[in-house]
């Protein structure tokens, strides 16, 4: 089925009108769905966001510094636009991301977010149907599934983001998995996965930041920040129950950090804390596991189309790595953070020579009245606020 097909089959989500979004889930949706919103206007909005009221402190540091590529569809494109259209416009912005990152570690994102931009999407029920555009989706940005997820039926989704090795002649590539978000998630059990627009694909290359930051900004150990930056969005995952309890599947969590036993050992008891300095709000906690109700390799999840009030994987937690962030014996630090020798030739055929690249014009904006313009003006001065009535909750490790 096409986009346009798969899209007409949305249906609408009964529960949302007993629980309607948050306000600032309502605040960046006024704007993305603007017709007389820049794709400009519309990044602005959704870096904000991302740097406020997402609990990812790498998406937050990303966004921080300017380093997020945002690729937007409208509503108009999904429901106009043939799938070869779709394609061909998220391959451009890829493409474009993955030139900059590849090249110029002073400014290239480590970052890049996908959105449908849709009133519609936005107030989709989390079934099958969103699932199947969900997915079909994903599928249009290039992105198939590699491999199988634990356990139930997801899949993890990878990709490589480059940079030039400057010790030598070839390329490092930083493997990334992209995770799947959505308006739908909003005051579900799933909360922590909501983002403004409709749905929404991240990818977060912690190698590829973590390189820039050691090599071209000549920050401190990358691994240990990484591990920092790791435990804290864990730790990061929203209450959605109010309880006075401690365990964190009664708050209602999605990922908890696990505690230390009465030894003061991990729980794998022969790897040592390699942080040198933990923070308070980490104290006691492990660096070698964690535990969820989602796996975060994940993709598009099957626990979020079952529409239940409590995960189909409370009773059976997802216990899932940190190691892999700083231990160079594992496969998956070579890959993920380490990075993987690609040559010039490799690389190349994905992103083209650079003296063959063409910097895309962007898409010309329709003429708007002065109203429309004040209008937008005024939606993004309300995100704005979202950083500027709050001290920015930035630690030091950031």
């Amino acid at each position: 089925m096409t986009t346009a097909e798969l899209f007409g089959r949305l249906s609408g989500d009964a529960w949302r009108i007993s629980h309607p979004f948050g306000d600032d889930l309502l605040q960046a949706n006024a704007l993305l769905h603007n017709t007389a919103a820049t794709d400009g206007e519309k990044a602005e909005c959704a870096a904000l966001w991302s740097l406020r009221r997402q609990p990812c402190q790498f998406g937050r540091a990303a966004a921080r510094e300017g380093r997020i590529h945002f690729c937007f569809l409208t509503e108009r494109e999904v429901t106009l636009w043939s799938d070869e259209e779709i394609s061909e416009k998220i391959a451009e912005e890829k493409q474009l991301w993955k030139q900059r990152a590849a090249f110029e570690p002073d400014r290239g994102a480590h970052s890049f977010v996908l959105i449908v931009a849709s009133p519609q999407v936005a107030l989709a029920a989390p079934d099958q149907h969103l699932r199947a555009f969900s997915e079909h989706i994903l599928g249009l940005a290039g992105w198939q599934a590699d491999r199988q997820g634990a356990r139930r039926k997801n899949t993890v989704t990878s990709d490589f983001l480059y940079l030039k090795d400057w010790t030598g002649d070839d390329f490092l590539g930083y493997r990334f998995n992209v995770d799947f978000f959505a308006c739908a998630g909003d005051g579900r059990w799933w909360h922590d996965h909501r983002f403004p627009g409709g749905i929404a694909f991240t990818a977060n290359s912690t190698g590829h930041m973590i390189a820039t930051r050691e090599r071209h900004d000549r920050k401190e150990d990358g691994r240990e920040w990484a591990l920092k930056q790791a435990m804290l969005t864990i730790n990061n995952a929203m209450p959605t129950r109010g309880t006075d309890s401690l365990e964190p599947s009664e708050q209602g969590r999605v990922t908890w950090l696990r505690s230390l036993d009465s030894q003061g050992k991990p729980f794998l008891s022969d790897v040592g804390c390699p942080l040198d300095r933990i923070p308070t709000t980490l104290a006691g906690k492990d660096w070698t596991r964690y535990e969820g109700l989602l796996h975060t390799d994940h993709a598009v999840r099957e626990e979020f189309f079952s529409d239940r009030d409590v995960a189909p994987t409370a009773s059976r937690p997802y216990l899932m790595d940190f190691t892999y962030l700083y231990d160079k014996q594992q496969d998956d630090f070579a890959q993920f953070v380490g990075g993987q020798p690609f040559s010039d030739e490799q690389v190349f055929s994905e992103i083209g020579r650079p003296q063959d690249w063409t910097y895309r014009r962007g898409v010309v904006a329709r003429s708007r009245s002065d109203d429309e313009a004040r209008v937008v003006a005024e939606q993004l001065q309300t995100c704005r606020q979202w950083v500027e009535a709050f001290e920015l909750e930035l630690t030091e490790d950031i």
